[in-house]
């Protein structure tokens, strides 16, 4: 059972993909809120979040933010629709797409957050790229991850900060920030950076 949950994290379908949407999100709670923070959401914001999930995230950004102008791009179907039931009472775009080749508006977004999803990305230098573009000028990226492999350990949670730095750097951003958590059951990585004002 485990095994064949473990397979539906990355591109969760049907039943098993349905109960491995709420094991993430209860597993994320803490790391969203924790990115959100990284991320300074202010009023008026328009704001992207790169795979959604269950759409708990948008639920807490909301919470925190009423009037801002949220969008969500998610490989998943599944997760879809369960976000959309979640968040059915506030206007947000939903997209069923990949952040590495769906055709993001450009310059749009004042902020991108992403929580446990970087590494099940296809293409992380594509995907970063896509992220710079749709940014406006002075636009910020929050990208969050807690290793959850059987392998996990802090020297994979460094590992990974250290290839999001890169890739970000790649991209053309600047100001970039590590910071690290101790949140069960791993230690955790959020790295933070702007897209430049000019």
């Amino acid at each position: 059972m485990i095994n064949m949950l473990s397979k539906k994290f990355s591109k969760p379908k049907g039943v098993f993909g349905m109960i491995a949407g709420y094991i993430m999100a209860a597993e994320n709670r803490t790391l969203n809120q924790w990115t959100i923070d990284q991320l300074g959401i202010t009023r008026g914001d328009s704001i992207l979040e790169v795979g959604f999930g269950p759409g708990y995230c948008m639920q807490q950004v909301m919470k925190r933010e009423k009037d801002v102008d949220l969008h969500g791009i998610d490989v998943s179907e599944v997760m879809l629709k369960l976000a959309a039931r979640r968040v059915k009472s506030k206007p947000v775009r939903l997209i069923q797409g990949s952040v590495e080749t769906f055709p993001l508006t450009d310059s749009f977004y004042n902020k991108v957050i992403s929580v446990n999803n970087y590494t099940i990305w296809n293409d992380q230098t594509k995907g970063m790229k896509q992220i710079y573009r749709a940014l406006k000028p002075g636009g910020k990226a929050a990208i969050t991850m807690q290793p959850r492999e059987a392998d996990a350990s802090p020297k994979k949670t460094k590992s990974f900060g250290k290839q999001m730095i890169a890739d970000f750097k790649a991209a053309g951003f600047e100001d970039i920030e590590l910071q690290f958590k101790n949140i069960k059951p791993e230690l955790s990585v959020c790295v933070t950076a702007k897209k430049p004002a000019t």
